[in-house]
């Protein structure tokens, strides 16, 4: 079964997907389809009513919404990769990738702030209240970030946090390292030890020591 995968290059939410693929074995079953979101005759919006992306296209019909995606390739892995089956480490991991989702939200909600706003219109205030919630979640995150430990194996929260990171680093709503230094170590740790994570960067973004390909020993 050969499915397909509408994202965007720069989507911190379909990257989480294309990461995904690739931890889970699966990425030789998904082909990659670019779409243009603002597109009114997009293939995408008649698949996804939304309009949004990622949108994973299936025999059983289209899956979106990037958690309800990634619990589908959990499942189609036949394992429980992505997060604990049962218990408080499921829903700790759940709740740590929800985290992460808030607050790429909120990242993105500062970018459609410019592009769709003339100048003069834009409202600070809105884009202060989503840039608090970016610095409130590195904050969290710096207070209770622990090394990364998880190899070639991440869970969704960790998959996540990587996404978040790279994407704060794209479009620049903030300098992330103001608030979690801590997370310079755990992206090399992290960028060294899973599969996907080079080959799905978003093209342009900033150069950084673990975005550095690293020569096989």
């Amino acid at each position: 079964m050969m499915m397909k995968l509408n994202t965007a290059g720069p989507s911190p939410f379909g990257r989480k997907i294309k990461i995904a693929l690739h931890v889970l074995g699966l990425k030789d079953k998904v082909e990659l389809v670019m779409v243009d979101t603002a597109d009114p005759s997009s293939e995408n919006r008649r698949q996804n009513p939304l309009g949004k992306i990622p949108t994973l296209v299936t025999d059983e019909g289209a899956i979106y919404d990037s958690r309800v995606i990634l619990d589908y390739l959990n499942e189609l892995s036949e394992g429980h990769k992505l997060w604990p089956a049962s218990g408080a480490g499921r829903h700790q991991t759940l709740t740590r990738a929800a985290l992460m989702d808030g607050a790429m939200d909120a990242a993105i909600l500062i970018v459609y702030e410019a592009r769709m706003r003339p100048a003069d219109m834009r409202v600070e205030s809105f884009v202060s209240y989503q840039r608090d919630k970016i610095i409130r979640a590195l904050e969290y995150i710096e207070a209770h970030l622990e090394d990364y430990q998880n190899g070639a194996q991440p869970d969704a929260a960790d998959i996540g946090l990587a996404c978040l990171i790279d994407y704060l680093d794209f479009r620049q709503q903030l300098n992330w390292r103001d608030y979690a230094p801590s997370l310079e170590g755990w992206m090399m740790k992290f960028a060294a030890d899973v599969p996907g994570y080079h080959d799905t960067l978003p093209e342009g973004v900033s150069p950084a020591s673990f975005r550095t390909r690293q020569p096989s020993a």
